[in-house]
């Protein structure tokens, strides 16, 4: 019963976070729109951009066209150590998010707390990239 209750706030927790449109457009009179957002990843940040953008060009009965698009690695530490930490934390995080789910009450507390420190550890790295995108609606 405690894994489906688990279960269920993230998926609530996933289902409010979609309900984002498009928060990071910036709109110009000439029809060459700007997003600039920031994301753990570089790939989530792409992502996210053209969600966005996709979704207010959609609003317009319209298709969005990517004008132009940089991403910046903008963190305190080298990239390479940056990436080597957030993959080990995350591995941790689904380690012992088996051993809480699979554990058969015999190391749940133990995946628990692995399972959380992990999270809050890559969690707590921030968003280090930071993307640019200018695009049109057409």
């Amino acid at each position: 019963m405690k894994l489906i209750n688990i279960l269920t706030t993230i998926f609530l927790a996933t289902m409010l976070g979609a309900c984002a449109h498009h928060d990071n457009v910036r709109t110009a009179d000439n029809g060459e729109h700007y997003i600039k957002l920031a994301s753990d990843t570089k790939e989530a940040a792409g992502e996210e951009a053209i969600k966005q953008s996709d979704h207010f060009c959609s609003e317009q009965d319209k298709k969005a066209y990517v004008i132009n698009e940089s991403i910046e690695y903008v963190g305190s530490m080298p990239e390479e150590q940056y990436l080597t930490t957030v993959n080990v934390a995350k591995a941790l995080r689904n380690a012992g998010g088996a051993m809480w789910g699979f554990g058969g009450g015999k190391v749940d507390d133990a995946g628990a707390a692995l399972a959380l420190g992990g999270g809050v550890a890559a969690d707590s790295m921030g968003q280090p990239y930071e993307l640019e995108m200018s695009f049109t609606c057409r």
